[in-house]
């Protein structure tokens, strides 16, 4: 009889695990919500940018100084991911002699 009620409750058990992770308990109607707002509806703020053509020496950091004629206002992260959406994924280690790259032109409310 130990046997049997102990074969139950791993059965029960089995199942709930198995319940738990194709269905779930919560609500699905909330999750599904969230998937439906529109990514393209977002507005998209775009940081103002000019083009630049590299020189031998030139590193995206020792441009962004140049440009803002003094320290950078933003962290070197935020410049490296602004740099490289404003060029199609370019990594800053990847920019080459006499292409032109955007860079990106903070202002002084970005402090």
């Amino acid at each position: 009889m130990k046997k049997f009620a102990a074969f139950i409750a791993i059965s029960i058990l089995i199942y709930s695990v198995y319940y738990d992770l194709t269905i779930g308990v919560i609500p699905r109607s909330s999750a599904e919500t969230a998937k439906l707002i529109d990514i393209n509806s977002i507005p998209v703020e775009h940081e103002p940018f000019t083009k630049i053509e590299i020189k031998p020496g030139d590193t995206v950091i020792s441009i962004m100084e140049e440009l803002q004629q003094g320290p950078l206002p933003v962290p070197i992260s935020q410049i490296v991911s602004d740099f490289e959406e404003l060029n199609e994924g370019t990594k800053p280690e990847q920019i080459q002699i006499g292409k032109t790259y955007q860079f990106p032109l903070y202002q002084e409310q970005n402090r």
